[in-house]
Formats: structure tokens, C-alpha cells, sequence
């Protein structure tokens, strides 16, 4: 198999650019096929982290490929109409999804596959990829380039703090101010993240700004718009502040009823510069959850139910 390089691969790593195009094969498979010469550019052998310059032409003996690597999915019926939900928003270059709660991003720790694996073969696009993600237990909207020139402008954009990111959060708690900002700094340590006093010791500042919409017998319905992106930020910053996120096992409440999944919505995602915003409604699940009180809960309806407001 041949491939003429493009823009999208230009100054990409040789190992990276085949552990893109071959995703069933894992990567010592591909540094094996590197080392015995059954991958060439313009006819002659190269190492793993070669940079591929646009025009260069791989050659791939695909023959060679491991006979153990992993199997590509395929996708079931009932998969293929998830996909098709999943899928809110296309064009020639950006992919958005409504990931569903429980569905992990990408596949690794202990996960055969993920959102990412469903889609590159719902689409039968390697070189589809995320440019962020969310948490397993979050939902709604994450946003995936097509390819990798996009991958790069979008993720440059994310850098700029040109996307726009708010969510829909149900808390534990009644909070009585209308309008609020949490600043803190926050660092990753081990399995979870922390709150450190200041910027010292890799701790980075986190800015996240919240309105009530609706208050509960117990809980409170919040919208939340990020200013930095952070790891697990604003699970983090309502927790430190007395009202963790209905359902978060990690740094909300441990005793009480256990509820299904993270009531943390990606509601939406906005690129000005691309003249790209889109929303989705809060689910009705929320809504639901928010006028239980928490005896009340112990008894309620299924999530599967509709409840859609």
C-alpha cells in the first residue's frame, strides 16, 4: 500500500503517521515492520522518528503486518443507529457528538473500544480524532476533526481560549447567590486532582463562572462556563465548594443513594472564529433529578424512562 503525504502529515513522525493509518495494529507492531524494513519513504528504509515532508511516499508491505493485532470493530445495528444519533453536527473537516454518559472517549483502560473507535468506522475515516474530551460519566458535546490539518487549527484554537465550553450542572446543595466565580489552582496528583493555595510546584490556575437556573427541593440546577480547561475542573471547584456534582463517585458525595451516572452536561460549544455554536437542550433527566429530594430519589423512575423537558 502507498501513501503520498499531504499537509495533514507534514513533519509528522514516521511511527506516529502509521500508528494513525494502521489503528488495529499496536504500536510495537509497527515498530517491528520499521525495524525489518517493510515500511519505506521515497524507496528507502527509515527510522521510527523520521519527520515525513509533504510529497514523501510510504510504502507499507502490509503482508508484514502483525497477525495478532487487534480486530477492528465492527458495528452492530444497534451501534450503527447509535452513530447516527451520536452524531449532531458534520462538514468536510469537524465532527460533533453527543456522547452519552457511561461511553468512554477512546479505548484503553480496560476498554475495548471507545466513542473514538465507533466513529472512525462509522465514518471509515483513520485520521478522524477528538481535539478535547470529556469524562466517562459526562455527557454531551465533544468536538472531533476529520483530519489533521484541522486537528491542529482546532486544537490551536482550544489554546487561544477561542472555543467556547458551558455546561449544564446539577449540584448537591442549595446555593442562594445568582451569579458566581470559583478561581483557584488546581493540580493533577495521582488519580485525582487537588486544590493548591497558589501557581507553585505545576498547579494552574482554573477559572469557572456559574448561573443558577433552578433551584430543587435539595439541589440546584447550574450553568457553567469555562474559562480555562482544566482536568476534572469543575468537579473539583464545586466540590471544594460544599456542592459536588450529583452522581460524581470521585469527589462528591459517598454515602446516599448512588445515582446512575455524572449529571455534568457539555451543553455547548461554540468556535467564533469558524462562525461555528451549537447547543443542545438540557436532558429532562436533569430536570427530573432536581426535584427530587434525596429520600424521594431512593425510589424514582429508570434514567432509560423519557423524562425529556
Amino acid at each position: 500500500m502507498e501513501f503520498t503525504i499531504n499537509q495533514d502529515f507534514h513533519n509528522v513522525r514516521l511511527d506516529r503517521f502509521l500508528k494513525k493509518t494502521y489503528r488495529e495494529i499496536p504500536l510495537s507492531g509497527i515498530f517491528k515492520m520499521i525495524r525489518k524494513g517493510n515500511v519505506k519513504v521515497n524507496r528507502k528504509k527509515k527510522k521510527q522518528n523520521y519527520r515525513l515532508q509533504e510529497g514523501d511516499i510510504v510504502r507499507v508491505w502490509e503482508a508484514s503486518a502483525p497477525t495478532a493485532a487487534r480486530e477492528i470493530i465492527k458495528l452492530s445495528t444497534q451501534q450503527q443507529r447509535l452513530m447516527e444519533q451520536v452524531i449532531i453536527y458534520q462538514d468536510e473537516n469537524i465532527i460533533l457528538c453527543n456522547k452519552p454518559a457511561g461511553m468512554v472517549m477512546h479505548s484503553g483502560s480496560r476498554h475495548e473500544y471507545g466513542l473514538l473507535e465507533l466513529i472512525v468506522r462509522h465514518t471509515g475515516n483513520p485520521q478522524f480524532c477528538f481535539v478535547h474530551r470529556i469524562d466517562k460519566m459526562t455527557s454531551g458535546v465533544v468536538m472531533g476533526a476529520r483530519n489533521r490539518l484541522t486537528a491542529r487549527k482546532l486544537s490551536a484554537l482550544i489554546r487561544q481560549h477561542d472555543v467556547e465550553k458551558e455546561y449544564a450542572v446539577l449540584v448537591e446543595g442549595s446555593i442562594q447567590k445568582d451569579h458566581f466565580i470559583l478561581r483557584n489552582f488546581l493540580k493533577k496528583e495521582a488519580d485525582r486532582v487537588r486544590v493548591h493555595p497558589d501557581d507553585k510546584n505545576g498547579a494552574k490556575e482554573a477559572i469557572s463562572e456559574f448561573m443558577v437556573l433552578e433551584h430543587g427541593p435539595e439541589r440546584t440546577l447550574l450553568h457553567a462556563r469555562l474559562h480555562t480547561g482544566r482536568t476534572h475542573q469543575l468537579r473539583v471547584q464545586l466540590a471544594r465548594y460544599g456542592y459536588p456534582i450529583v452522581g460524581d463517585r470521585k469527589y462528591g458525595k459517598k454515602e446516599g443513594v448512588e445515582e446512575q451516572q455524572m449529571f455534568l452536561f457539555s451543553q455547548r460549544l461554540a468556535v467564533p472564529s469558524l462562525e461555528l455554536d451549537f447547543s443542545l437542550t438540557v436532558p429532562g433527566i436533569f430536570y427530573a433529578r432536581l426535584a427530587l429530594s434525596q429520600k424521594a430519589a431512593e425510589t424514582t423512575l429508570p434514567l432509560n424512562q423519557s423524562l425529556d423537558k
